[in-house]
């Protein structure tokens, strides 16, 4: 992850706390600069094997239905959370999911399952906090949600410009992946983040980020992401997702995920800012602000299923 040149705090004041007046007012300096520190890493926590063989089978150019159960059948945590997304009432499945089979074929479809095993099993060995503002309860409520309304407002994209599903979904899932690194590599100092971001909830999330670490979640999680070797869209999705004016390549990835972003505030998800949807993103997706409205009502019908699915994954 390429970063600008920053002032170095020294070892002793990088982990004590700054004042709240520090955060409160406009300071161009970060009060924690984790710049320094990010690049002397040696190493980033490894892809969990799990994920690696998804990876590999996503590969594969004649993978088929039969391989994916298989894969997904070896862990039985996520093969209940797979058919319970698939029994969602946002899906209108009349009948009973009973397999994981049944859940890909007959109504998520292979790349839809696919890619939320691979965000869920990604996620596995991130040590973070549960309890706290940007901790693994919100993180995993937020991406459940999110990954479900972005993939269903992916639906309502013109073709010309649609997104595949799959794709869709594992942007929604990922995009706030950067706190979870961030909690796992940088307990103290992510802690701290916490309490300013509880402190002052009318102030955008990545904003307190840049003046406390120097950095915010979307740069740390596209770094990962990177290292990762994972999509470029994803890449893409996750670094852009604060950013409304991103127009460059894949721009409909970040753009459905700061869409989703605000509706999903509405219903007291996620940690945007406002509500309000800019109509210029709404234009550039070609998404009407009513459409986006009533597809966020449907998603939000399904809101206990997710909500069990979102606590098995924080769990």
């Amino acid at each position: 992850m390429s970063m600008p040149t920053a002032r170095v705090m020294p070892a002793d004041n990088a982990q004590s706390a700054p004042s709240d007046a520090d955060v409160a007012k406009d300071n161009e300096q970060p009060l924690l600069d984790l710049r320094a520190r990010i690049r002397r890493l040696e190493k980033l926590p490894p892809m969990p094997e799990m994920t690696q063989k998804i990876l590999r089978l996503s590969a594969k150019p004649d993978a088929d239905v039969k391989e994916l159960v298989e894969v997904v059948e070896l862990d039985p945590s996520l093969a209940s959370q797979v058919m319970r997304y698939a029994s969602s009432p946002f899906f209108s499945y009349q009948g009973k999911v009973d397999s994981v089979h049944t859940a890909i074929t007959r109504v998520l479809g292979f790349n839809t399952v696919m890619n939320l095993a691979l965000g869920a099993t990604a996620a596995r060995p991130f040590k973070v906090a549960r309890n706290v503002p940007l901790g693994l309860d919100a993180f995993w409520r937020h991406a459940v949600y999110s990954a479900a309304l972005v993939q269903a407002l992916s639906s309502a994209v013109p073709k010309e410009t649609r997104p595949p599903a799959g794709m869709a979904y594992l942007a929604g899932l990922l995009h706030n992946f950067g706190h979870l690194l961030l909690g796992h590599l940088f307990k103290q100092e992510f802690l701290i983040l916490n309490k300013f971001i509880s402190k002052y909830p009318d102030k955008p999330v990545d904003l307190i980020e840049r003046r406390v670490l120097g950095t915010d979640h979307g740069m740390i999680g596209a770094w990962l992401m990177e290292a990762w070797q994972l999509p470029e869209e994803i890449v893409i999705a996750v670094r852009e997702h604060h950013n409304e004016n991103y127009l460059e390549i894949h721009a409909v990835y970040p753009q459905l995920v700061f869409l989703a972003d605000r509706l999903l505030k509405g219903y007291g998800i996620g940690e945007a800012v406002d509500t309000q949807v800019p109509p210029a993103l709404l234009d550039a997706l070609g998404i009407g602000e009513y459409q986006a409205m009533t597809i966020t009502a449907k998603i939000m019908e399904g809101g206990e299923g997710l909500d069990h699915m979102a606590s098995g994954f924080a769990s």
